[in-house]
């Protein structure tokens, strides 16, 4: 790794432009003096084929129905560019003024929300309503207390104890079209963001996944973060980022143990059991982790339904649960099965049931302040953080349709793609049991946005820190223990209003 003297500006100045700019520019100039080594791994990451192995490359399949004319590679200025901006938020991320309040977090308990009150809940349960997220909305409160700045929100991450660490409050989910390169997840982790290492597509194959992780662990190790930071910060941060790395699991006991095995000898020391069916192979799975794995591992378990069940799960050492399955966008299980997507019931009624950390997917990251004031400790995040971004799949390359626009496909685990890149299939070359539409990710779905994973993360936790502003908050607990409950109700009118129109 090529060092520097390079001292990091101080965290009161990321807005200015000049220093901030001029710092990553002599930062990355040493690899851009020989322009074709520092594009050469986001090539690598850009080849479609099955041997474009193992960072997975942009693969298409029968089943995509893309309206795509051909595929092209970013122009190298651009890359430069989206590659500085890149390098500028990773360093906001890991700012030594952050890490201070991240090792903070880090040494105290979690703190789980509170029972407090609410008309609209109460009515909600009282009526047997089916509510979902975005019948909900939250009222600005907190004149009584002094403004709250959004700048030192940022300073302090925010961050909260998720599991045994210390992470942001966005969480990469399991999805392949998404997280399954070395680029998106190691971005992730340095983000200080959970994230899943997929294990369906070409990753159900054990050998496959392990390999994505060693291949992400390279990349942290050689990230450009690292340069000019003290061999205490190095330590700390590969620490803190090497855990964020989470492998996915089945339900199965059996198979799930042989693979936690595999990625546990590569060094995951994080896990996710997951399966959308309710059941008790969860549970199973998760007494079977314990037992093989003590207290050396995080386990996160889910998807949780009932009150119930998270108790169960919490006396079997869960570390956190996960709530939630999509509703008709890219993911069509609540179609298929006929089941209400009515997650932010269950979110609420489990406060004072467990002490455990709730992540939340489901159209959560659409309605953050909503999906936190409900009761939730963190948000799972697929397209709108990673979708068409240079570190998902296929790097550099994109699909382009006949206007010119640059996508990547996008669908969920269990769509007809992804049953495809599993080799889950019935005769006659016919998927089974598919719960999940191909659709489109834009390189560019915001007018002003750069199509690289730490911007999408900081807009996202701009979102976070303005749901604190105009709550006047300071912190996730204290905005979990607002009592009364500033959730509402919304009318049609009132939903139309809140958009932009």
């Amino acid at each position: 790794m090529k060092q520097t003297s390079l001292a990091i500006p101080s965290f009161s100045s990321f807005r200015d432009v000049d220093v901030w700019e001029n710092f990553i520019a002599q930062k990355l100039a040493p690899f851009e003096t020989d322009m074709s080594a520092y594009l050469k791994f986001w090539y690598l990451e850009s080849r479609e084929n099955e041997h474009a192995y193992p960072s997975q490359g942009m693969l298409t399949t029968p089943f995509d129905f893309l309206p795509y004319v051909h595929k092209a590679m970013i122009e190298p200025d651009e890359m430069v560019r989206y590659l500085r901006t890149r390098q500028y938020f990773l360093e906001l991320f890991n700012h030594p003024e952050r890490m201070k309040y991240l090792q903070r977090v880090q040494n105290t308990a979690f703190v789980p929300p509170p029972q407090v009150s609410s008309d609209v809940m109460s009515m909600i349960s009282s009526r047997g309503l089916a509510a979902s997220i975005e019948d909900l909305g939250v009222s600005v409160v907190g004149s009584d207390r002094e403004r709250v700045s959004r700048t030192a929100r940022f300073l302090h991450g925010p961050f909260v104890k998720l599991g045994k660490r210390a992470r942001a409050l966005l969480v990469g989910s399991a999805m392949p079209d998404i997280y399954g390169s070395v680029s998106a997840i190691s971005t992730m982790a340095q983000c200080h963001c959970l994230v899943g290492v997929p294990r369906n597509g070409p990753f159900s194959e054990v050998k496959r996944q392990t390999d994505l992780v060693k291949e992400t662990w390279k990349a942290l190790e050689e990230s450009e973060v690292l340069i000019g930071r003290s061999s205490k910060e190095q330590t700390f941060l590969l620490d803190q980022w090497k855990h964020n790395v989470m492998g996915v699991l089945e339900v199965e006991p059996d198979r799930a143990l042989q693979r936690a095995h595999a990625l546990f000898d590569v060094g995951v020391r994080a896990f996710r059991i997951y399966s959308p069916e309710p059941g008790l192979g969860a549970l199973h799975t998760l007494g079977r982790m314990r037992k093989e794995f003590g207290d050396d591992v995080e386990i996160f378990v889910g998807q949780i339904v009932s009150v119930d069940q998270a108790r169960d799960l919490e006396r079997a050492g869960a570390d956190g649960l996960y709530v939630g399955i999509g509703g008709g966008g890219r993911c069509i299980t609540g179609v298929r099965s006929g089941s209400v997507i009515d997650w932010p019931e269950l979110v609420w009624k489990l406060r004072g049931e467990t002490r455990l950390p709730v992540i939340v997917e489901g159209g959560a990251s659409d309605h953050i302040a909503t999906t936190l004031a409900v009761g939730a400790t963190a948000i799972g995040v697929s397209r709108i953080v990673g979708g068409g971004t240079i570190e998902s799949p296929g790097g550099m390359q994109y699909c382009v349709d006949q206007r010119g626009k640059f996508f990547k496909p996008y669908v969920g685990e269990a769509s007809a793609r992804t049953k495809y890149l599993d080799g889950k299939m019935l005769p006659f070359g016919l998927p089974s049991f598919v719960e999940g539409e191909t659709r489109s990710a834009d390189m560019l779905f915001l007018p002003y946005s750069v199509p690289t994973i730490p911007f999408h993360v900081f807009n996202l936790t701009e979102d976070i820190i303005l749901s604190f502003v105009f709550r006047a908050v300071g912190s996730l607990e204290e905005y979990h223990a607002l009592n009364p409950s500033p959730l509402r109700q919304k009318t049609a009118l009132g939903m139309k209003s809140q958009g932009v129109h």
